[in-house]
């Protein structure tokens, strides 16, 4: 039942998400909810379109999760391996006064979707690659059940 879960959470951001012109979306899942300090993980994609591109992560979380919110370092690379956009983000993940989680769910899952930032154009056929690593300062941080990268047009 938990696998069906947290396969069927991002599945359903997937089809929202579908509704918006989208020209990207992947997941990671990660083994045994848990998300490793060393590991980055990779998003790889060639771009079909060369005008203003919003680029959105979804966190798929449990009730598990130790914190109330949730900090992330990203970059997104282009094919010369240049840096076109890095930043550290900060999700909010539970309500900070009551401990209720925020996003959409089910049970003890929810996911939270939120536009990282817009990029004016992307040259068109270029391979970019976009990586994410958590900053939590958690050797194993637990309670992370997938992370997508939706990435959609005007």
């Amino acid at each position: 039942m938990k696998v069906f879960l947290s396969l069927l959470i991002p599945f359903l951001s997937l089809l929202s998400s579908c509704t918006k012109n989208t020209i990207y979306s992947n997941y990671y899942i990660f083994n045994e909810n848990k998300w490793h300090a060393d590991s980055t993980i990779i998003f790889e994609f060639n771009s079909l379109e060369n005008k203003k591109l919003n680029i959105n992560l979804s966190i798929n979380y449990t009730v598990d999760y130790p914190f109330q919110n949730f900090y992330s370092s990203y970059s997104l690379l282009d094919s010369n391996k240049k840096i076109i956009n890095s930043k550290m983000i900060e999700f909010d993940l539970f309500d900070k006064k009551f401990g209720i989680p925020k996003g959409s769910g089910l049970l003890k899952q929810y996911t939270i979707d939120s536009l990282i930032f817009q990029i004016d154009s992307l040259s068109k056929q270029s391979k970019y690659t976009f990586l994410i690593k958590q900053s939590m300062r958690k050797e194993t941080l637990k309670g992370i059940n997938s992370i997508g990268l939706i990435i959609t047009n005007d």
